[in-house]
């Protein structure tokens, strides 16, 4: 047999070489750890996720584009963040404040682990809401842009009209 850890050689090498030491607590290697990481930033990736399902959607050669549905599409996210997302935040304050029910260690634990999962779900409603805000910007502008191409492109084909 050859190859590493296989043979004579290998079990030799695996005696005689120095172990991989274990990372640091805290680094997010060990299960369980955590490293601070800085989040995410929900608008660089609602403007990108936008751009990137208008430049699939539009990909296609026989594809023309539709202000009317782009409204509808826009008008959805808008009612999403204005009605959902805004319902949801308010419920959530509810998730932070939570008092313990006796003055024993279970009841304060579970009363800090309950207030840290309630504001664990207000940071992702926060993400979620401004990666929506951001998506919806950014399909608001593509729609803008086709508009006022569209326009000149109308306008382009009456000044060659007038010309003749």
């Amino acid at each position: 047999m050859t190859g590493p850890g296989r043979g004579p050689q290998g079990v030799y090498n695996q005696l005689n070489t120095t172990p991989p030491q274990a990372p640091q607590q805290g680094s997010g290697l060990i299960p369980g750890s955590t490293a601070a990481q800085p989040p995410p930033n929900y608008d660089e990736l609602g403007k990108g996720q936008a751009k990137a399902d208008f430049a699939a959607a539009s990909a296609n050669g026989g594809w023309e584009f539709d202000p009317e549905a782009m409204a509808k599409v826009i008008k959805s996210l808008e009612d999403c963040i204005e009605n959902n997302f805004s319902s949801a935040m308010r419920e959530a304050a509810y998730l932070t404040g939570i008092d313990a029910m006796g003055d024993e260690v279970a009841s304060h634990g579970y009363v800090a682990t309950a207030n840290e999962s309630g504001a664990s779900y207000q940071t992702f409603l926060d993400g979620a809401r401004k990666f929506t805000r951001a998506y919806a910007d950014t399909l608001v502008e593509i729609k803008t842009a086709y508009e006022k191409q569209d326009q000149a492109a109308i306008d382009a084909l009456r000044s060659v009209g007038k010309a003749l």
